[in-house]
């Protein structure tokens, strides 16, 4: 550990789904300078299955391109920044060959088309569940492997080391080849009990062990900038870099005096996500179990759907004559509650939970002549309000235990009428907390993991509170039920 300096400056990279997002924090946890990128996700055609896949190499380009912008753009220089970590989201397996170049596009979470050798895997079910704490999942990498496997089977053949995106993403910067195990469960190619890779679950994916990295703790050191790296992304050698974690688990990841007393989250991002706090690794799939950043603060549960922000992205773009999303939670402002009727099912790449459908699909009905932008702007958000609600309920549902309040995560949480809107529809009190994004946790964590500490509490930080209309349970009670009703044609 090195001594805690004031001065230091810690960077946060963020590899999402829909974009690269870059933030700089000082030692107190304040941000200094952030800046984004958008990142092209390929749809290639595999049967009727929705699939998603992105250019590992395009991640680096477009990484070039930010630090280069930041560096320019801001007071920050690149020997200012003491460390940093890099989070990404699960599920995104990068095969490489022998020298850690990309053989394949890497299949994203959201990715459907394993649906097809479901019936393979399900045969394994008992021996899986029992291993890794999960049953058969096609958005998991251990099916992604295994159709690649029956249906592609090059690069599988070829591959040298299989790493996790964010891994990967370190790799280039630092040379360094290791993995978390958060994002080693993710692959779901790991014995999450002994937390150390299962020769079993490998044989089915196809794949051995000798070609997946060591596993590491998320705090661990991972060297500092490469020469090469340095010169082409302009970042100083003397950084020191750290391996990272999930984004859901770096989200989790709070000073001390911004914990609240919410014992469960959701996440507002490309993906939404409702997450819930337990001792130790549990087995309850169709949920999923991650490990948290630091060892103390156990385990949690999570529950996730295809489609959020996104879904907000399309409706804004095909729907709305492509207004900002700003303009687009101006016009929700201004539709009655309910959005006349109008309802939005956010399906744009089936459903993971808890329907677990690939077929679903998506839906805006209920609009009639006196039908305006506004309505259609306010469905997009009761819509996904309410797929959070099945998530939710479901959880509840199967771990018994009911959420009292909730912390609202990603960039979804800076909209205050969604947030109320939310907690209409939860009839749950949620509460708003400032820098809540996975690229502000990979900041935590690099100077968490660097300086043996968290940052301070920024003392001018204020949680904001939404408080459910309680005269409104009733009403989305009815609208909640119409919603599900009409999902059962969708498929």
């Amino acid at each position: 550990l090195f001594l805690y300096d004031a001065a230091m400056l810690f960077l946060g990279i963020d590899l999402g789904a829909s974009a690269l997002k870059l933030i700089v924090i000082d030692a107190k946890g304040l941000p200094v300078a952030h800046i984004a990128a958008p990142i092209a996700t390929l749809s290639p055609a595999v049967g009727t299955f929705a699939t998603a896949e992105q250019d590992p190499k395009l991640w680096l380009i477009t990484l070039e391109t930010l630090l280069d912008n930041l560096f320019k753009n801001s007071a920050v220089k690149p020997e200012d920044i003491t460390a940093l970590s890099i989070t990404a989201g699960t599920h995104i397996a990068v095969l490489c060959d022998n020298d850690m170049q990309p053989l394949r596009n890497a299949i994203m979470w959201s990715d459907q088309r394993a649906a097809s050798i479901m019936p393979k895997l399900m045969d394994a079910e008992d021996k899986i569940v029992a291993e890794s704490l999960h049953a058969p999942n096609p958005t998991w990498t251990l099916a992604h492997l295994a159709w690649l496997l029956e249906n592609d089977s090059d690069p599988i053949r070829e591959t040298h080391k299989i790493l996790p995106a964010k891994d990967w993403l370190r790799h280039c910067l630092t040379g360094h080849i290791a993995t978390d195990l958060s994002d080693a469960v993710g692959l779901q190619l790991v014995n999450a009990h002994k937390e150390e890779w299962s020769a079993t679950l490998c044989d089915l994916a196809g794949v051995n062990v000798s070609q997946l990295p060591e596993i590491a703790d998320s705090k661990d050191y991972a060297g500092q900038i490469s020469e090469s790296a340095a010169q082409r992304f302009k970042l100083s050698p003397k950084t020191a870099v750290y391996t990272g974690a999930i984004d859901t688990s770096t989200e989790l990841l709070r000073p001390s005096d911004y914990k609240s007393d919410a014992p469960a989250s959701i996440k507002l991002a490309s993906a939404g996500v409702v997450y819930m706090s337990v001792p130790d690794k549990t087995s309850l799939p169709p949920l999923s179990c991650y490990p948290h950043c630091t060892a103390s603060d156990g385990w949690y549960l999570a529950s996730g759907m295809n489609s959020c922000t996104t879904a907000l992205d399309w409706l804004s773009k095909e729907v709305l004559s492509d207004i900002s999303l700003q303009e687009f939670n101006e016009c929700a402002a201004k539709a009655p509650v309910g959005a006349k009727g109008v309802v939005f099912h956010p399906y744009l790449m089936g459903e993971r939970a808890p329907h677990w459908n690939p077929d679903l699909t998506a839906s805006l009905s209920g609009m009639s002549r006196e039908t305006d932008k506004s309505d259609i702007a306010r469905a997009g958000f009761e819509g996904i309000a309410f797929a959070i609600r099945d998530i939710k309920e479901n959880m509840e549902m199967l771990t018994g235990k009911t959420a009292e309040n909730f912390n609202l995560l990603g960039g979804g949480a800076k909209s205050r009428l969604w947030s109320q809107i939310i907690a209409d529809i939860l009839q749950t009190p949620i509460h708003v907390q400032p820098n809540s994004d996975a690229a502000y946790g990979a900041g935590l964590l690099a100077c968490h993991a660097h300086t043996g500490q968290m940052p301070p509490a920024i003392s001018n930080t204020t949680i904001m509170t939404f408080e459910p209309d309680t005269s409104l349970a009733t009403f989305y009670a009815e609208k909640h039920a119409e919603f599900n009703l009409l999902r059962q044609k969708l498929s």
